[in-house]
């Protein structure tokens, strides 16, 4: 497990699947029908403000400027009885806003926005173990 922080490093902010291969984010945008429902650990920085927690990820459309929101959650275990990573992620999103994770959890995407504030986001994730903060 080791190998994976110096990985993530010389790929920037990635995403592996469960097999533990190495996805870009603009891969997951683009492809997110093979990724529907299965298990991948996220690298990023997540915001929250008093609406929502959000991880923002490449558009599919290629604008640099132009971000896609993916809404981010806690699992029910993690919510009820939170690791310390957890709790540590949580705290600092509070104090901050923002934090810099890598997360591993359940991720979904619709070809419609249907998750969020006002159905904002096409992507969901949802968070079952904090892996490591940044």
């Amino acid at each position: 497990m080791t190998k994976w922080p110096l990985l993530l490093s010389l790929i920037g902010c990635a995403i592996l699947a469960s097999d533990g291969l190495p996805v870009s984010q603009k891969d997951l945008v683009e492809r997110y029908r093979d990724y529907n429902g299965k298990r991948v650990i996220v690298s990023g920085e997540v915001v929250s403000d008093s609406e929502m927690t959000l991880m923002y990820l490449p558009s599919a459309t290629g604008d640099p400027t132009t971000k896609e929101g993916m809404l981010v959650t806690l699992s029910k275990d993690e919510s009820e009885k939170p690791k310390e990573l957890t709790k540590q992620f949580t705290k600092d999103l509070k104090k901050r806003g923002r934090v810099n994770a890598e997360l591993e959890g359940r991720f979904e995407g619709a070809d419609d926005r249907r998750w969020g504030h006002q159905a904002c986001c096409r992507f969901r994730f949802q968070v079952e173990r904090v892996v490591s903060l940044k």
